[in-house]
């Protein structure tokens, strides 16, 4: 495979000499950090999801160097806190998967002067997209990446980028895409074929928050404590069914027990009527 086809037409203004393929970056990225956290669906309803932050770096300290830096987002489950039932959703975490992840493919490159300079480009281009949409994920993944890269290479320089405009591209696509880009602290500029650029002055400049109303993060512990109250609920509910055979069962034995008292209680009194009545007769002949 060649190297990485889109970066070459990222930018006209300052062209970079990408030398290594977004799939052999790919395959090198390992796991840096994992974070968990809830999504919200509907009124009622959540997901958890975990965020996988990989890396991946080619090259060697002091010359040239590559850098993936890839955040993911894998579905665990689905939970309904209206009726505390939860359902796994399938989902496999994978380094190439196209949606639900963003990244940033960062070059450490010496200038023809000697002084050492950093570039920036997000991505993966064309692959910007979130499944489902409109609940927070891509604001989510662009706030962790952004903190992370900002922090590794506060003085990177960002490549503009283009998004262009395809002919079935719909209005609301549209609209998403460059609202995620001028939210993420982009600056737009559209182009005369109907394509945007956007750029930012650096990785500083962009906006690591996220829309915490939509997205909340959740530390380990609670995901372990909400799984193990959900793996306790088929015993609980086993207990609590068996818990209402048993009442159930001593209901019947007090009815049981009231109609035999009424039953007893009859027969004690037939018994002493009959007991009187036979008693007198007697006397009386």
């Amino acid at each position: 495979m060649s190297p990485d086809q889109d970066s070459a037409s990222a930018t006209t203004a300052a062209p970079v000499p990408w030398v290594t393929s977004q799939r052999e970056l790919e395959e090198r990225a390992r796991p840096q950090r994992t974070r968990y956290v809830k999504v919200r669906m509907r009124p009622g309803v959540w997901r958890v999801a975990l965020a996988t932050q990989l890396h991946a770096a080619t090259g060697q300290a002091g010359g040239p160097r590559e850098h993936l830096y890839r955040v993911t987002l894998q579905w665990l489950a689905e939970l309904d806190t209206r009726d505390g039932r939860a359902e796994r959703v399938s989902d496999t975490m994978s380094a190439h998967r196209a949606t639900n992840t963003l990244q940033f493919r960062v070059l450490e490159t010496i200038a023809p002067d000697g002084t050492r300079r950093t570039y920036a480009r997000l991505g993966p281009r064309g692959q910007i997209a979130a499944e489902p949409r409109s609940h927070g994920i891509m604001g989510f993944l662009r706030g962790i990446l952004v903190e992370w890269v900002a922090a590794e290479h506060p003085e990177a320089t960002l490549i503009p980028g283009t998004e262009p405009r395809p002919e079935n591209a719909g209005a609301l696509d549209i609209t998403r895409r460059d609202g995620f880009l001028a939210r993420a602290g982009f600056t737009l500029v559209v182009q005369e074929d109907g394509g945007v650029t956007y750029g930012a002055p650096s990785i500083a400049s962009l906006r690591s928050a996220w829309n915490t109303e939509k997205v909340v993060e959740l530390p380990p512990a609670a995901v372990a404590e909400a799984f193990g109250h959900q793996n306790e609920l088929p015993v609980m509910r086993k207990q609590l069914e068996a818990l209402e055979a048993q009442v159930a069962g001593l209901d019947r034995e007090r009815r049981a027990a009231e109609v035999m008292t009424r039953v007893w209680l009859a027969i004690t009194v037939l018994a002493v009527v009959f007991g009187i009545v036979f008693g007198i007769q007697p006397h009386a002949a």
